[in-house]
């Protein structure tokens, strides 16, 4: 089936239920933003007959978007994204479905964007992993470290590094998975601006860096679908470790807790509520700071707009299917970062609100195109295009 749509946008992203695409960063007036046209094909291919035995992969379906877009930081800029979702061997119809994404785009500032991020089920959902492979060469902007930095401060710095992020889990219970994991980043930083806060400030990491961790992961998963669910609730809990002899360039040890949880308030009404806190210990590089702001966690923030070693946010969306293919949602959320745990009762609480459409591009799977309009407390406006839902 083909569906062609044309979107008008400046940012495209893909992510997955918990990995994130950390990688999505564009400025805040709608003048610096200029128009991405993306004129895209959706091809949606299922395979339902039962195959061989030995036959790997089973019950698929592909989505591919050719891309286009155009900002100030990358110039022309153009590539294909799509997702591949499947049960592999060995799991019944009424398993979720894996997924691998796949992304890659160019530009005419030779930046590189390639990441493939994944879940995986197997055996019956037994044992569970996720995680991402990629390869950036980007352009990111820097506000300094803190709850209150100004915006007049911000800067640009080109960053080159490899990204392997593995969990692996296994079914401890009906619903809880417990498991492992392993992050590795090779952060070079370029191009940083002269007499900006990197090149005269004291930032760890400013130089770039090596980030390798590993530590323990746990999820509770109750929910009905996978990407779009109308019930039940996600969490997912990190304690992780970075050090010297894991071959990492710094030391540090990260906690978080990201909690999803869904009520169906009608036939076609949910009510989705998120709650993150992301706690790190030691001395991280800047880039590894808890931060505000992307397309996951509230939107309408500049990606990493205040960060600091302690975060929490708390949003929720309001999600309506209005015709066949076609839903919208309204959204809203409020968080703030801060040095230790204790400093919160004295930082400013920031906050975001907006609205978005949701269009439908496989049925059996409810995969949804995201497209999102967010606004922060100064009613500064950020558009976002991504697939699959935001928490």
């Amino acid at each position: 089936m083909l569906a062609p749509i044309s979107i008008f946008a400046y940012r495209i992203t893909i992510n997955q239920s918990r990995v994130t695409n950390h990688h999505q960063t564009m400025k805040k007036h709608l003048l610096l933003f200029i128009t991405t046209i993306c004129l895209s094909h959706f091809l949606i291919a299922q395979t339902d007959s039962i195959p061989p035995d030995n036959q790997l992969l089973r019950k698929s379906s592909i989505i591919v978007l050719p891309l286009a877009f155009y900002t100030p930081e990358t110039r022309f800029g153009g590539g294909a994204a799509s997702i591949f979702a499947f049960r592999i061997r060995g799991n019944s119809d009424e398993t979720k479905p894996s997924q691998a994404q796949i992304g890659f785009a160019y530009t005419q500032e030779k930046q590189i964007l390639s990441y493939l991020p994944f879940q995986l089920y197997f055996k019956e959902q037994k044992w569970f992993s996720y995680g991402e492979l990629g390869y950036y060469r980007y352009v990111y902007q820097f506000y300094g470290v803190g709850n209150d930095t100004n915006e007049d401060d911000k800067e640009a710095y080109d960053a080159n590094y490899p990204r392997v992020r593995l969990n692996v889990l296994k079914k401890v219970s009906p619903k809880i998975y417990v498991g492992a994991r392993y992050w590795f980043d090779d952060y070079q930083i370029e191009n940083r601006e002269a007499n900006g806060l990197l090149d005269k400030g004291d930032f760890t990491g400013q130089k770039g860096g090596i980030i390798s961790g590993l530590g323990l992961v746990a999820n509770r998963d109750s929910r009905d679908q996978v990407f779009y669910p109308t019930k039940g609730n996600f969490t997912d809990v990190v304690l992780y470790t970075n050090q010297k002899n894991l071959g990492s360039d710094f030391n540090f040890t990260r906690f978080s807790v990201d909690a999803a949880q869904y009520i169906k308030l009608s036939e076609n009404g949910i009510l989705a509520t998120n709650a993150f806190i992301d706690f790190v210990f030691g001395e991280p590089p800047f880039q590894q700071l808890a931060f505000i702001g992307g397309s996951k966690k509230l939107r309408g923030f500049f990606e990493g707009r205040y960060r600091d070693k302690k975060m929490w946010i708390l949003q929720a969306e309001y999600r309506q299917w209005i015709w066949k293919f076609i839903g919208g949602t309204i959204f809203a959320g409020a968080g703030s970062v801060a040095p230790e745990i204790g400093d919160f009762t004295s930082q400013k609480i920031h906050y975001s609100y907006g609205a978005g459409l949701r269009i439908r591009v496989s049925k059996k799977d409810k995969i949804n195109l995201r497209l999102d309009a967010g606004f922060d407390e100064e009613f500064n406006f950020l558009p976002y295009i991504t697939v699959n839902e935001a928490f």
